[in-house]
């Protein structure tokens, strides 16, 4: 089914996104980072500049004929095998996509460039941001991160805030723990102060599972990413687990709860998650699905996006749901 493709692949399964359509904007290995434990390999290609790296026309033409095809998928993913946010046609991209379907955009990014307006406007349209902040001292990040000699972690903390300030989506800042790089008790506690100073929505610490590209360095031990995690406060969660895998909202969640909460008042994605006792990606991918079906619409009130039930539509779900099963 996906002969001939060069830009899309998957879906596949995800620990943090379910189902994950994944789409590569950027050239294997052309990154501006080359971190210690990336499973991609060594970076070969270090840059900088923005630009068309792989042409974005071609891009979204491969991406209608995939989602033109019955398949379950959670979430379109923009990541690959290296940093997406060096493609200038990215927002272009992001754009279509929003056209196209309703099923929630994420981007994996190791947040270097969003000190970059252009790039904080590139990812407006997204649903879920996924940057990663793995030092924020010089000399660990760059035994860490070894990054491109144009980028300074100051810098990069500065337009993670920003971004934080103008994103109306998701932001899951991941933080990844080598064995004695990073692990250090005062790197934790300067990680901690500054990560409470971005505020993202989700902190999610992980650490080396599949083989890294320097094989000298390993992973801490699943009982101390748990023991981190009391220190990031009650929205952290570890996701460096190896096996771990999502159970997403198809199989999880009843769908006529949500509806039934918004025909009641308009809510966010965050008072949904905690009234309904789940996570929010499986939230997420919920009002997707009943928003393309034109059960509830979306809006924003004071910068945060709310979600209400589209008067009359009382018992719609139940029989749009039998109809799309029956023509299946």
């Amino acid at each position: 089914m996906n002969h001939g493709r060069r830009y899309i692949f998957g879906p596949v399964p995800s620990r943090r996104l379910g189902r994950s359509l994944g789409v590569d904007v950027i050239p294997h290995k052309l990154c501006n980072f080359d971190c210690v434990y990336c499973e991609v390999g060594p970076t070969d290609k270090r840059a900088m500049r923005r630009q068309e790296y792989c042409p974005a026309d071609k891009i979204i033409a491969e991406l209608t004929e995939v989602l033109a095809e019955p398949q379950q998928i959670d979430t379109i993913t923009f990541s690959g095998a290296g940093e997406p946010t060096l493609n200038s046609k990215l927002g272009e991209i992001i754009h279509a996509v929003k056209q196209l379907t309703q099923i929630p955009v994420a981007v994996i990014t190791n947040g270097s460039l969003l000190y970059l307006e252009s790039v904080r406007n590139d990812l407006r349209e997204a649903d879920i941001i996924l940057p990663s902040l793995d030092a924020v001292s010089t000399r660990v990040f760059g035994m860490v991160n070894r990054p491109h000699p144009a980028l300074q972690i100051e810098t990069i903390i500065e337009g993670l805030k920003t971004f934080r300030k103008e994103f109306h989506g998701q932001i899951w800042l991941e933080i990844l723990f080598v064995k004695g790089l990073n692990d250090e008790r005062s790197e934790v506690e300067r990680l901690r102060r500054v990560v409470g100073e971005i505020q993202p929505d989700k902190v999610q610490l992980n650490t080396i599972i599949r083989p890294p590209s320097n094989a000298v360095f390993g992973p801490v031990a699943e009982k101390e990413l748990y023991r981190l995690r009391e220190l990031f406060g009650e929205t952290c969660e570890v996701i460096g687990v190896s096996g771990a895998r999502p159970v997403t909202a198809r199989h999880r969640i009843n769908n006529d709860e949500i509806l039934a909460a918004l025909h009641r008042r308009a809510m966010t994605l965050d008072e949904l998650a905690r009234a309904l006792g789940l996570s929010h990606l499986d939230v997420l991918i919920s009002l997707g699905i009943m928003e393309e079906e034109g059960l509830i619409e979306s809006f924003f009130y004071y910068d945060r996006k709310h979600y209400k039930a589209i008067e009359g539509t009382e018992g719609e779900l139940i029989r749009k749901m039998e109809f799309k099963i029956h023509l299946n």
